[in-house]
């Protein structure tokens, strides 16, 4: 199946995102953000095309600083305004790449069972503690998955070993696309085949349903080589730029 080209998929990001976030447009830019969560993966700008990145970065940093955070904007490899925003000040933080299932995935622990999630608690819980490493963000983070899970285009999948909820994955659809997003273990179980069985299970059904699986990696995360060695391949990068709020 051929690579999905870089619109869908950016739009397939910028979608899901926006089921936990604020989403504005600004022609073919869009700027993501959250009162509540401040980390900057919740409050990002990017655009559509090359051509659109410096006037959405001027945009998004006026209203990023305003609301007294960094300005973060997120830019294609490709693109040439790299230059023009390292000179205003940018510089960058990380770098997210973009990945396609290029076969199907096998396997995972024997032990691990894998399920379509009824609890948004349970998932909840199980996500904050893969990210998080705590539940301090339940109250938060858990009307958001309540409000996601009965969509048609989300399906939330939780991993159950040793009795106990190890891991999370959510899956995304928008046509032609199904994305992957919050793969986590909790830490006291992992290296245990959770993620791999996660990632089994959403090939098995984006394959039934006749849609390419994708999925991004921040390099800070230091999953790229998992990914890779369990049968994806690089579609595209992007470059995570900031510029500090003074």
């Amino acid at each position: 199946m051929r690579a999905p080209d870089r619109r869908s998929a950016e739009l397939n990001e910028i979608r899901w995102w926006s089921r936990w976030t604020r989403l504005r447009w600004h022609g073919e830019g869009y700027l993501i953000s959250s009162d509540s969560l401040r980390e900057p993966f919740f409050n990002r700008a990017g655009a559509l095309t090359c051509g659109a990145l410096e006037s959405t970065a001027l945009w998004a940093e006026r209203r990023f600083h305003s609301a007294g955070l960094d300005s973060t904007i997120l830019i294609f490899d490709s693109c040439e305004s790299l230059r023009g925003l390292v000179a205003s000040g940018y510089r960058q933080t990380d770098t997210l790449t973009v990945l396609r299932s290029t076969a199907p995935l096998r396997g995972g622990g024997p032990q691990v069972k894998v399920r379509a999630s009824t609890d948004p608690k349970t998932w909840t819980v199980a996500y904050l503690r893969s990210f998080y490493g705590d539940e301090a963000l339940t109250d938060l983070v858990r009307p958001i998955v309540t409000a996601i899970k009965d969509s048609k285009a989300v399906t939330l999948l939780e991993a159950e070993t040793a009795g106990e909820t190890a891991g999370v994955l959510a899956m995304f659809r928008t046509p032609g696309l199904v994305g992957v997003y919050c793969v986590g273990t909790v830490p006291e179980l992992r290296g245990r085949g959770v993620a791999t069985a996660l990632l089994a299970r959403a090939g098995e059904t984006a394959r039934a349903e006749g849609r390419r699986l994708i999925l991004q990696t921040l390099a800070s995360d230091g999953a790229l080589q998992f990914y890779l060695s369990r049968g994806f391949g690089e579609v595209y990068s992007k470059r995570v730029l900031t510029k500090k709020l003074k």
